[in-house]
């Protein structure tokens, strides 16, 4: 009975130190992986969050391939937003009883042009926010270009069940990475991460921004004005390599 005694006790060992050995590993591997500011310049033009240091902003042929609705084309003039108050007031009206119901076909028509400009309203703000968080982002970039590259950024929140309709948080993460991050082996731990539960992709993306704020260029603050702590960041780890600097405990702030 004893020597069964032993042998169980001596396989929890091997099995304990087995597992402990497969996570030192992996937390190997991860460390191996991780990104700093050096390792975050290779591959790029420049190493400045600027659009001209993005890997895409070489590429001419996307920049003069307009899109199939031509919103980056369409301009908010006084007369589109007049029109545009005048649907909203009658959306409003019609939900007071002051006007009979449109037909169906100009309701579609009145959806269809107000959301057009809500998307084109969506590039402009999206373009200046970014001009603001990071001065000298487009420099000279054309203004078709700037909201191009934005329609771009928004759609590749598909590729990880986001919605891309006014997703800013993955432009947000585009503009320090570059369009096509999930192609470059540096970025892996920070692709599974998004992908591992697509529920909650807007958190997640908002995690791994802050994460390479924090990682990459030593920022203090998220991109939404909140101090980077160890309660902040706590949805980072297991998934994304610890970074070297610890981040500052909440308690001790």
């Amino acid at each position: 009975m004893i020597y069964k005694l032993i042998f169980f006790v001596l396989s929890l060992l091997f099995f304990a130190n087995g597992c402990q050995s497969k996570e030192a590993k992996e937390e190997a591997k991860k460390q191996a992986a991780y990104v700093d500011f050096e390792k975050f310049k290779k591959g790029r033009p420049c190493s400045e969050v600027k659009f001209m240091c993005l890997p895409e902003s070489r590429d001419k042929r996307w920049q003069s391939m307009p899109t199939e609705d031509g919103v980056e084309e369409f301009e908010l003039t006084l007369e589109v937003m007049r029109k545009r108050q005048a649907i909203v007031q009658r959306w409003r009206d019609e939900e007071d009883g002051k006007v009979k119901e449109q037909s169906m076909r100009l309701s579609q028509i009145s959806e269809d042009f107000y959301d057009r400009v809500e998307a084109r309203k969506f590039l402009e703000e999206m373009e200046q926010d970014l001009e603001k968080e990071f001065p000298g982002f487009w420099r000279d970039v054309p203004k078709k270009v700037r909201y191009r590259w934005i329609r771009r950024a928004m759609n590749k929140a598909k590729q990880f069940g986001a919605d891309p309709k006014q997703n800013n948080v993955i432009v947000e993460l585009c503009a320090r990475i570059g369009l096509d991050f999930d192609k470059d082996s540096k970025w892996e731990y920070i692709v599974r991460f998004l992908k591992y539960d697509p529920r909650h992709i807007d958190d997640s993306m908002g995690i791994v921004i802050d994460y390479i704020d924090w990682t990459v260029f030593s920022k203090t603050h998220s991109f939404t004005g909140t101090r980077i702590t160890d309660w902040l960041m706590r949805g980072a780890h297991p998934g994304l390599p610890w970074p070297k600097k610890p981040y500052p405990r909440l308690n001790d702030l």
